[in-house]
């Protein structure tokens, strides 16, 4: 049966009369034309769930890599926490959630750093099966010292990494402030050609070069913001986004029309556009939330190249 035309919803009529109110100054909505979208402005607001804006700003404790994760534990936990060594706490994002959920913001510090030799290796990653003659000798993981395999882990930050196929060779430099841990490592001096086996892996290790380096001590700080995602949000939009208070009707037009699409303008920008845009702005580019009739959106705007 056929069924009667629907009229339109209420984002169609929304953005139908944001369309109609923006003919009256120079703005436009986007469209597949060959005009050069690089000379123009252009502002896209997309909804901001509290699932997205999670996702977006934070990462799951175990999550955090090998050489932050126990440090960023104890330090949820209200504990004093430190990570000594070559490579950093490496928080990606600037807040992480705990079971709960409970959201922390994190913070790092160096508070010593001392010069140390170096001994940077590329690392090659080999099935022990796929030797036709079988593997040749190497040293099991668990055999290394703590302070070795900590290093590896640390320079991997994700241990699974190394079942991945074909996963490319990476990285690992073997820094130690300690002269007795040196004197303890296989990798100190340069030792290239070990190899090591490590869950069904073989790990060949090749010697690249000798540099002097830095060896920090990093302290780590959490504090909690919020122990859901809705109050998540609104933490991280208070902290970090733009709310917009009482535009006016032109200035709704830019910001309707933006909402899901995109709203651009070639300079000079209209008034109302160039008011929206200065109360999305911060000092390094775009805030990334904003605010908007009570509604958190993502905010992303591109300016003239």
């Amino acid at each position: 049966m056929s069924r009667p035309p629907r009229g339109p919803s209420r984002r169609q009529v929304a953005l139908m009369t944001a369309t109609a109110s923006l003919t009256g100054f120079s703005g436009c909505l986007t469209d597949d034309s060959s005009d050069d979208t690089r000379s123009r402005t252009v502002l896209r607001l997309g909804e901001a769930s509290p699932v997205g804006v999670s996702n977006e700003f934070s990462t799951p404790v175990d999550f955090v890599g090998h050489a932050g994760r126990a440090a960023v534990r104890t330090a949820i936990d209200g504990g004093e926490a430190a990570v000594d060594g070559y490579y950093g706490p490496d928080v990606s994002a600037p807040y992480v959630v705990a079971d709960g959920p409970e959201y922390y913001r994190i913070e790092t510090e160096t508070v010593d750093s001392v010069a140390a030799p170096g001994y940077g290796y590329t690392v090659a990653v080999d099935a022990v099966d796929s030797f036709f003659f079988g593997p040749p000798s190497s040293v099991p993981f668990a055999d290394l010292p703590d302070h070795d395999w900590d290093t590896v882990l640390d320079a991997l930050g994700d241990a699974s990494l190394v079942h991945a196929p074909h996963y490319p060779p990476f990285e690992v430099t073997f820094a130690y402030a300690s002269a007795e841990r040196r004197e303890r490592s296989r990798f100190v001096p340069e030792n290239d050609g070990q190899r090591v086996a490590w869950d069904g892996e073989l790990l060949r290790f090749s010697f690249a070069e000798e540099r002097s380096v830095e060896v920090r001590t990093v302290a780590v700080r959490a504090d909690r913001v919020a122990s859901s995602q809705r109050d998540f949000r609104e933490a991280v939009g208070e902290e970090r986004g733009r709310s917009l208070a009482d535009p006016t009707g032109d200035q709704r037009a830019v910001l309707d029309a933006a909402i899901d699409s995109e709203y651009a303008e070639a300079p000079p920008l209209s008034d109302p556009f160039a008011a929206v845009v200065d109360a999305v702005s911060t000092d390094d580019g775009v805030a990334p939330l904003v605010r908007y009739d009570g509604d958190w959106y993502f905010a992303r705007l591109a300016r003239p190249d």
